[in-house]
This record gives structure tokens, C-alpha cells and sequence, in this order.
């Protein structure tokens, strides 16, 4: 279950959005993180809850008709003595509104459609940012709180730039123990890079430029450790001011290893057949016109070999999928071995593979990696307890003898290997008209 980041209760997030299939995705979604959920409808709906609800957090939809989002979040933040954090969702693509909604006091946005995942590490995020302005903020009124359970890394920083304050989650982190970072300057300790070059981004800019007031923030950026190699970090530094005057400023970066890494996870099964790990026919969709071009742009010949498996179908209904997926795998590891690393491979559905050639000089090593493949085919595949004989079909196209585009180019080759098929199956074709 989820605890409140300050009352030791359930946090409440309130959804605005007038979209009512969109409030009842996001208000299961949080249920189920553990979160209690108020939904509103418009903007007005949403300030009424709020003259009456205690709210840690609030959803809020940019495009909604009447009071839209950035008008509504200017009319929280500047009615409210301490307005929750506003997390916008937007399916537009213009950067004015989404200056607006920064403007207006948002902290941050989301584009539709929503990735969960992405989703739950910003409200985190979100929560326990807030969460450690406040406590800093109670701190500089001289009550004491405890900061060392946190998950984030979150720092204090004194009038004078000098480290007051780190937490062991921002310790370890970055490699550093604690007497080695207090009393020290920030700039010193906390090196961070938003665009991926040196790490010379200031870390407290409002030192030098008074008149920021805003939290600063580095999204999908990246922190030096002390040993000198770095991690990927969402970072937000936030002046703290009494009475309009600075006063120091709190630190507080996640450590988004982990969300790099399920993107990567996500990026690689969207383009990869899980049983084969051959590329599947998502990427195959992109790659070929990228290749089409290229060949093009160097005058250099692009050989397309369409294969499909014979006598596949029998095994399956003989010896049941499992038996097929082992020869399945097995046909993928085969095709692989005939070819080199500037070629590739994909598996395309069912018994369908495609090799693209990118490196051949001439239609000849085509033809020989097409020969080569139905010969490493033929060969028996244990399966189990199954010895299965399987034979393949190949259909070749060339670019530009042939075609001039991925979609004919890909038609062609599959032609050719029905003629292939017609032939008597187990071997190769190349497309003519």
C-alpha cells in the first residue's frame, strides 16, 4: 500500500479531465498502485473538490473545454497557500501549451497516449519532490524532519552554496560518504548534464540569476559519480526564499537506471520475435526502405531472399507446437550462421523469413546465400525426441534490377518464391516479370 509522503495516510490524487474513459484508465491504474482516487470532470468540478478534499496530487488534462488546464492550474496555485503538485496530460504537440501549463505552476507533464510504467516513476517522483520541498521549507522554520528514508537523493543547499544536508539514498548514489560532501560547494558534488556532453550544467542557477523562482529541471539527464562515471538521473533544484530572499535550495534526482532499462526492454520486444530473437517484421517494415535508400545512394545492389519453410506444417500437426518452435529455432540459428554481420536475418510470422543482403557485389552471392540456406535446411533437426526433415523455398528480388521501392521489392520476392514453390519446392527463384 501506498503511504502519504508527509501524513502517514493514503496520498489522494484528484483526475481532471473530461474525457470519461480517460478518468476510468487513470483511476484504476492509481487504484491499483495503492493510491485513493477523486475524479473531476471540468475545471470547476475540480476547484470545488479542492475547497473540500485534502489532495497530494492532481492529474490534470491540458485540452478541456471551458476552464482548460493551465487556466486551471494558475487558478489553484494562485488561490492555494500550498497547492498540491499538477501533473498535465496532454495529446497535443505544441509547445505553447505546454509553456503555458509550465507557467501556470505545473510540474511536470505527460503526453498521451499514457505509458504506465513511465506514468508511476513520474508520480513517484512528483510526490517525493514535494515531499522534500516541504520538509526543507519546515526545516528553515526550525522544525527538524527525517529525510533518511527517502528513496530519492535529495540535498540541502545553505546561503552560501555550501552542501547542509544529503540523504544516504543521495550518498549512495554518487559514491561519496558524508563527511566527504558537507561544508562543501554544490558545484563541486553534484555534476550533472542534460544533453549528454560535458557535466557543466549549474546545479543552482538561481544563485547567479535572482530572479528565478522556479524549480530548474533535468529530465533524462545524466550525474557524475565520484569515481567519475555517470548514471541517468531525473533532477530538480529548487530555491528556497524567505521574505524574497534566498535562503539556499534543495536538490532532489532519481536514479532512472531502471526505466532506461524497461524502455530498452520495451524498445528491443517491439522489434524482436520472442521465440527466435530474430528481428520481426515490425522492424523489417523500417529497416528495408532505410536500406532501399542507402543502396540507392551508393549505387550498390540490394538482394531480398523471401523464404518459406516446406514441410514445416506437417510437423506441427504431427508432433505439436512445441516440436515446431524447437525446429522454428533451430531454422533461425541456421539462416544465421550463412550470413555476414552487414546482412541480417528476420522472421516475419509463422514459417516466413526474410534475409536482406546488403553487402553482396553481384546477384551471384545471392544466389549462394540462398543456396547455402536450403542446404543448411536440409539437414535433419533434432527436436526433442523428433529427427524432422524440413526444406525451404526462396524467392530472390533485387533492387534496383527489379524494383525500386520496399513494397515492391517485398511482393516480388514473396512471387518469386510461390514460383519457387511451383517449381517443386526446395529451391530458389529469382523475380522476373
Amino acid at each position: 500500500m501506498t503511504v502519504s509522503l508527509l501524513s502517514g495516510t493514503i496520498p489522494v490524487i484528484l483526475i481532471v479531465d473530461d474525457d470519461e474513459v480517460m478518468r476510468m484508465l487513470l483511476h484504476q491504474f492509481l487504484e491499483g498502485e495503492g493510491y485513493a482516487v477523486i475524479e473531476a470532470e471540468n475545471g470547476h468540478a475540480a476547484l470545488e473538490i479542492l475547497g473540500k478534499e485534502s489532495i497530494d496530487l492532481i492529474i490534470l488534462d491540458i485540452a478541456m473545454p471551458g476552464l482548460d488546464g493551465p487556466e486551471i492550474c494558475a487558478h489553484i496555485c494562485s488561490s492555494m497557500s500550498d497547492p498540491p503538485p499538477v501533473l498535465m496530460i496532454t495529446a497535443l504537440d505544441d509547445e505553447k501549451s505546454i509553456e503555458r501549463s509550465y507557467n501556470a505552476g505545473a510540474v511536470d507533464y505527460i503526453r498521451k497516449p499514457l505509458r504506465w510504467p513511465v506514468l508511476k516513476n513520474r508520480i513517484l517522483f512528483i510526490l517525493g519532490s514535494h515531499r522534500a520541498k516541504q520538509e526543507l521549507e519546515l526545516l528553515s522554520r526550525n522544525y527538524e524532519m527525517i529525510l533518511d528514508a527517502a528513496a530519492n537523493g535529495i540535498c540541502g543547499i545553505d546561503s552560501n552554496r555550501l552542501i547542509s544536508y544529503v540523504n544516504p539514498a543521495a550518498l549512495k548514489m554518487l559514491g561519496y560518504s558524508n563527511d566527504e560532501v558537507k561544508g562543501r560547494d554544490c558545484r563541486m558534488v553534484f555534476k550533472v548534464t542534460a544533453s549528454g556532453g560535458d557535466f557543466v550544467e549549474d546545479c543552482c542557477p538561481y544563485f547567479e540569476q535572482q530572479d528565478i523562482n522556479d524549480t530548474i529541471c533535468y529530465d533524462e539527464g545524466r550525474m557524475q559519480r565520484k569515481d567519475g562515471t555517470s548514471f541517468p538521473v531525473d533532477f530538480r533544484s529548487t530555491p528556497i526564499k524567505q521574505n524574497q530572499r534566498l535562503k539556499g535550495g534543495v536538490l532532489v534526482f532519481q536514479d532512472i537506471t531502471e526505466r532506461h532499462e524497461a524502455a530498452e526492454l520495451i524498445r528491443y520486444m517491439a522489434n524482436h520475435d520472442p521465440l527466435t530473437n530474430l528481428p520481426n517484421r515490425n522492424y523489417f517494415r523500417r529497416r528495408l526502405p532505410q536500406a532501399i535508400s542507402l543502396a540507392n545512394r551508393h549505387g550498390r545492389l540490394l538482394c531480398l531472399l523471401f523464404i518459406d519453410l516446406d514441410r514445416f506444417k506437417p510437423i506441427n500437426d504431427q508432433f505439436g507446437h512445441g516440436v515446431g518452435d524447437i525446429v522454428l529455432m533451430q531454422v533461425a540459428a541456421r539462416l544465421r550462421s550463412t550470413l555476414r554481420t552487414s546482412d541480417s536475418v528476420c522472421r516475419l510470422g509463422g514459417d516466413e523469413f526474410v534475409i536482406l543482403l546488403e553487402s553482396t557485389e553481384s546477384l551471384e552471392g545471392a544466389i549462394l546465400v540462398a543456396q547455402k540456406s536450403i542446404e543448411s535446411l536440409n539437414e535433419p533437426i533434432e527436436a526433442g525426441d523428433h529427427i524432422c526433415f524440413i526444406g525451404a523455398s526462396i524467392g530472390i528480388s533485387v533492387f534496383p534490377n527489379d524494383c525500386h521501392d520496399a513494397e515492391t521489392m517485398l511482393r516480388h520476392a514473396d512471387i518469386a518464391m510461390y514460383e519457387a514453390k511451383k517449381k517443386g519446392r526446395n529451391c530458389w527463384q529469382i523475380y522476373s516479370d
